[in-house]
């Protein structure tokens, strides 16, 4: 009896083994993709793409915060609203703070009717500069703080 339990503990041992593996690498991708949106955020500044800026600032929070939330074994949210993402992940108020302010960037650099200006027209070379600036220390914060934690190599 006990070589059958040993059998089937180490079947789930090597099952659990393989949930994680996989999910390391799905957290990966969207980490990778997280960077990619960040690059491009900062490059749509050099050609005055400023909603695009802040639209791709936003998205790179959300993915890695994503990213993490795969990293804890949890499913994939459908859920836009950094904050929610970043209060449930019980992150600091402070980055929460910041995470807030990325929040509207999702809708309001891509809509025309959720305010009385065109995207395009409310966002200015400072406002998409600053847009990126937090979206880089959010991202930092928990690349040190979370992605280290899990002996990812980046």
């Amino acid at each position: 009896m006990t070589e059958k339990n040993n059998l089937r503990d180490d079947k789930s041992a090597s099952l659990a083994g393989n949930y994680l593996t996989r999910n390391r690498a799905i957290a990966l991708k969207w980490l990778k993709q997280a960077e990619h949106d960040l690059l491009m955020a900062e490059r749509n500044l050099a050609i005055e793409g400023y909603d695009v800026t802040a639209f791709l600032s936003q998205q790179a929070i959300e993915k890695i915060l994503k990213s993490i939330f795969i990293l804890n074994g949890k499913k994939v949210s459908k859920n836009h609203y950094l904050g929610e993402l970043a209060s449930e992940l019980n992150l600091p108020e402070q980055i929460v703070d910041i995470v807030f302010d990325l929040d509207i960037d999702y809708t309001l650099s891509r809509y025309p009717d959720v305010s009385d200006k065109i995207p395009y027209e409310m966002y200015n070379e400072a406002l998409a500069k600053e847009k990126v600036e937090k979206a880089k220390m959010i991202f930092d914060y928990l690349k040190i703080n979370y992605w280290s934690l899990n002996n990812e190599e980046l």
